[in-house]
């Protein structure tokens, strides 16, 4: 609704990009009313394709016809209860007759949808975007949709070049978009993304506000360091990896977390590097570490998750499809909703579905304690670990020493492997009076001291 009041976007460049996504199709997922979803991107070609389409098209039409005979039917009943009693026989018997006419006519159309659905291609789809009508928009006078002014053509914002569609563009102008945002001549995208893959290894970038590189973000800490990053990117060809090798094989990766006295006072925010940043697992990280701690870890890459069938998904707003499939796959496999988080990455805040999340944030709640201490997840991951130590060493001291190498990357302490023992006599004994199998408590006791573990701060932070 007006030109940006820190940064050079005009008004005009919001609706040169506006334009693009408006000339762009979106799938549509469903709703109260029209409940069969439309507009899906088949991943294959063939004339199946073209078969779905229309039968998509022809159960939009009885997706109409439905509301208005729901709609009728909903009047004509409303109308009998309103005038009851101050009819004739003769006019109540007609208007019955009416309301049977149409709930006959709902039920035909609603066995030609059961029909059709049942007719429908099954195919691989996804929920994707498709080119549209191309079109440019004109700019809303002060946001108003009704309202409107000059057309603004189709490009890209004029700060980072200010490119055009050509006049004779068919598309909506996605692809141009993509290269213009890639394009080598383009110091922005480079420069963000090299800063995020700063930010993932150090906790904070090196411009601070990864979202922000405008007059209202932070400044770079390290304004070569950041070009140089970028060039380098740049030169890889967009290579994250070898950002990963780069950043992960030099000097200041690779600093202790342990705290200066003279550098603290002079650096409190460590801004300038001279130590490493403490840093908490992220929700994906902890759950693949559990597993792989256990030895249950599968590695194999992910598949489809079992959606059900396509025929059946007449999903709405109040009714939306929400599921949770376990896996002991990599976290990266699990399945994320726009509407419900994955419960264990939610809680260990995980990224939200519904915004670009550029820095997490870090919380410590009661439900985190009590999550490690009761969920069968834990439980699960803390019993296989037990095992993994008890066929792997027969003397408590070396399971001990074994657990911390595996959970903690370190050898456990001759004070640690005390403690340790002591808790497991212990836990071992309070098993025993609560009547549990000799055969078990061993196994018991090592699992109830692979949940301390879990629960450890150390196990949570990397130094």
């Amino acid at each position: 609704c007006h030109d940006h009041k820190f940064d050079p976007i005009p008004t005009r460049d919001y609706y040169a990009l506006y334009g693009i996504f408006n000339s762009t199709k979106y799938a549509f997922p469903g709703t109260e009313v029209y409940r069969h979803p439309k507009g899906f991107i088949p991943l294959v070609h063939g004339t199946n394709v073209e078969d779905v389409a229309e039968y998509e098209d022809e159960l939009t039409k009885l997706d109409d016809e439905l509301e208005k005979l729901d709609a009728e039917k909903s009047t004509l009943i409303r109308f009998e209860k309103k005038h009851k009693g101050d009819k004739t026989e003769e006019a109540t018997a007609e208007q019955k007759q009416k309301i049977i006419e149409v709930k006959a006519a709902i039920e035909d159309a609603r066995t030609r949808q059961k029909l059709l659905e049942s007719k429908i291609p099954t195919l691989d789809r996804a929920y994707a975007v498709s080119e549209g009508k191309p079109a440019n928009a004109k700019i809303q006078i002060r946001g108003m949709l009704y309202d409107q002014g000059a057309e603004a053509p189709r490009g890209f914002l004029q700060v980072l070049g200010g490119q055009q569609l050509p006049p004779d563009e068919k598309g909506s102008g996605r692809r141009e978009l993509a290269d213009w945002l890639t394009a080598t001549n383009n110091p922005l995208t480079w420069r963000v993304m090299a800063n995020r893959i700063w930010e993932y290894h150090f906790g904070k970038g090196i411009v601070q506000s990864a979202s922000d590189f405008g007059t209202r973000g932070k400044p770079p800490t390290h304004p070569d360091l950041l070009d140089y990053l970028a060039l380098r990117f740049l030169e890889s060809g967009g290579s994250i990896k070898q950002m990963h090798r780069l950043i992960m094989l030099s000097q200041v990766y690779q600093l202790s977390a342990v705290e200066d006295a003279h550098d603290y006072a002079t650096d409190v925010n460590n801004d300038y590097l001279w130590r490493f940043n403490r840093q908490r697992l992220e929700a994906e990280e902890v759950r693949d570490a559990m597993l792989s701690i256990s030895g249950a870890l599968d590695l194999t890459r992910g598949e489809g998750h079992p959606f059900p069938p396509q025929s059946e998904w007449k999903f709405s707003q109040h009714k939306p499809f929400v599921a949770d499939y376990e896996s002991n796959r990599r976290s990266v496999y699990l399945m994320q909703q726009r509407i419900r988080q994955q419960p264990f990455l939610a809680l260990f805040d995980g990224a939200d579905a519904n915004a670009t999340t550029a820095e997490r944030p870090i919380s410590a709640s009661p439900l985190q304690a009590l999550f490690l201490m009761n969920d069968p997840f834990v439980y699960a991951q803390a019993d296989k670990f037990a095992v993994r130590l008890g066929l792997a060493f027969t003397k408590s001291a070396d399971r001990i020493n074994y657990a911390y190498k595996l959970a903690l990357g370190r050898p456990a302490t001759r004070a640690e492997i005390r403690e340790g023992e002591q808790y497991l006599k212990d836990c071992r004994a309070a098993l025993g009076k609560a009547g549990r199998p000799a055969e078990e408590r061993s196994r018991e006791a090592l699992a109830s001291y692979a949940r301390v573990i879990f629960s450890s701060n150390e196990f949570f932070f990397v130094e």
